[in-house]
């Protein structure tokens, strides 16, 4: 299906015309203000126990470090 409407002139120009962001298209007033306040959350895990992990087999201890909000 993807390959069938891909080889269609007219639906890759509708999709890049909707793709770009130029000054008053309605791509570019989505992305000024979008509709929906959208964070990041990143949460950084640091195994306590490495050695113990890799050479003997135990369980990873971890320590959370985070989250970290973008």
């Amino acid at each position: 299906m993807g390959i069938i409407l891909s080889s269609i002139p007219w639906v890759d120009y509708l999709i890049l015309q909707n793709l770009r962001l130029w000054n008053g298209s309605l791509s570019f007033q989505y992305w000024q203000k979008p509709g929906v306040i959208r964070l990041t959350k990143v949460y950084i895990f640091n195994v306590t126990n490495p050695d113990n992990f890799l050479n003997l087999g135990e369980k990873p201890k971890l320590q959370e470090i985070g989250p970290f909000v973008y």
